[in-house]
C-alpha cells in the first residue's frame, strides 16, 4: 500500500532544472510518504530517468503526476547503453537514477554506473531515503554500531556453510551481518542458521514500511519458530530481510558461553529438575512451554541436549 505526497508539497517542489549529473535517488520499498521532497524534485527535474525496470518507474511516476523519459538501466544494461548515459552526463544533462525499490547500488543496480560516471569526472549526487538495511538496523536493538552487508543468503548448503565460516573469520571487525531474502527461502535459512549458532541474536522483518510489515526478535530458534509460524498462517508472501548478532570469540567460547546463559534462565532451570526427577524430554518440555510461555519445540531441542540425548 502506497500513501500519495500531500498535493500541495508536491506543487510547491521547485520549478528549476538540476544541475548537470547522475543523480541515484532512494525510492520508497513501501510506503510512498518514505519518498523525500528532495527526490520527487529529481524525478520531476531530470532530463531523463534511467530505471531498472520501466513498468515499476511507470507506475511510481503516474501516483506522483510526474511525467518523464525513461530508459532501462539494469543489471543487464549492455556497454553501449553505459557509454549512451555518460555522453549524456558530458554533455551536461542531468539523469535520475533509481532501482525498483530502496537505494541503487545498495544490492540493486546501479553501481556500474556511477563507478563509470566518476571515470569520466561526472558529478554524482546522492539523494539519500528507504534502505531496507538500515530500517531493519534502527529496530535491532543491537549496540554494535559496525555492520557488514552480505546480500542475499546463499541457496546451496555448501555455499551457506562458507559464508558461515567467513562471517567468523570476520568477527573481530564486525558482528552484525545483514541479508536479504525471499520468502520462498525464508524458512530453510532460519532452519540452517539455528543448528549452525542457537544462541545468535536474530531480528527478520517482513514487508518493511507496508501494511503487513511484521518483526520477529530472539534467539535464532525463538525467530524460526515465529517464522515458521507466520509462513504457515499467512503463505509466502512479502520481502524478508534478516540480521544476526553475533556474540564474538573461538565457536567453542561462543557455545561455552550461551551454554552458561541458557543455563541461568528459569526455565531451563526447571526443565533440569524435571529431567533430573526421570520425567521424558518430551513431557518435560510440554510442562514448561506450558508453565513459561516458550515454544515447545525450542524447549525440547534444549531437554535433548541436557539429557545427553543431542
Amino acid at each position: 500500500m502506497v500513501i500519495p505526497m500531500d498535493e500541495k508539497k508536491r506543487k510547491d517542489l521547485p520549478a528549476q532544472k538540476l544541475q548537470p549529473g547522475l543523480w541515484v535517488v532512494a525510492t520508497p520499498i513501501g510506503n510512498l510518504m518514505d519518498l523525500s521532497e528532495r527526490g520527487c524534485f529529481a524525478l520531476k527535474s531530470a532530463d531523463a530517468i534511467l530505471c531498472e525496470d520501466t513498468r515499476r518507474t511507470s507506475k511510481l511516476l503516474a501516483v506522483l503526476e510526474i511525467t518523464a523519459s525513461l530508459y532501462r538501466f539494469d543489471e543487464h544494461a549492455t556497454a553501449i547503453q553505459l557509454e549512451k548515459a555518460i555522453e549524456r552526463l558530458q554533455a551536461g544533462e542531468s539523469l535520475a537514477l533509481v532501482s525498483d525499490a530502496g537505494t541503487p547500488g545498495i544490492s540493486d543496480p546501479g553501481a556500474k554506473l556511477v563507478a563509470a560516471a566518476h571515470l569520466a569526472r561526472v558529478r554524482v549526487t546522492p539523494i539519500p531515503g528507504a534502505s531496507a538495511v538500515v530500517a531493519l538496523l534502527s529496530v535491532a536493538g543491537f549496540e554494535d554500531t559496525a555492520f557488514t552487508f552480505r546480500g542475499f543468503f546463499p541457496r546451496k548448503a555448501a555455499e551457506k556453510r562458507k559464508e558461515f565460516e567467513q562471517l567468523r573469520k570476520a568477527l573481530p571487525v564486525s558482528k552484525v551481518f545483514v541479508w536479504y531474502e525471499s520468502p520462498e527461502r525464508m524458512r530453510e535459512t532460519l532452519e540452517f542458521i539455528s543448528e549452525s549458532e542457537p544462541a545468535l541474536r536474530v531480528i527478520a522483518a517482513k514487508e518493511l514500511s507496508k501494511i503487513h510489515e511484521r518483526l520477529f526478535v530472539g534467539d535464532a530458534i525463538s525467530v524460526r519458530d515465529q517464522v515458521k509460524e507466520e509462513l504457515i498462517s499467512e503463505g509466502n508472501l512479502g520481502e524478508w530481510c534478516l540480521a544476526v548478532q553475533f556474540h564474538g570469540g573461538t565457536r567453542a567460547e561462543i557455545a561455552e558461553r550461551s551454554g552458561r546463559e541458557a543455563h541461568s534462565s528459569d526455565w531451563v532451570k526447571t526443565l533440569q529438575c524435571l529431567l533430573n526427577a526421570r520425567v521424558s524430554a518430551s513431557d518435560a518440555a510440554r510442562e514448561v512451554s506450558q508453565s513459561f510461555g516458550v515454544a515447545k519445540k525450542s524447549v525440547y531441542e534444549c531437554a535433548l541436549k541436557l539429557s545427553g540425548k543431542k
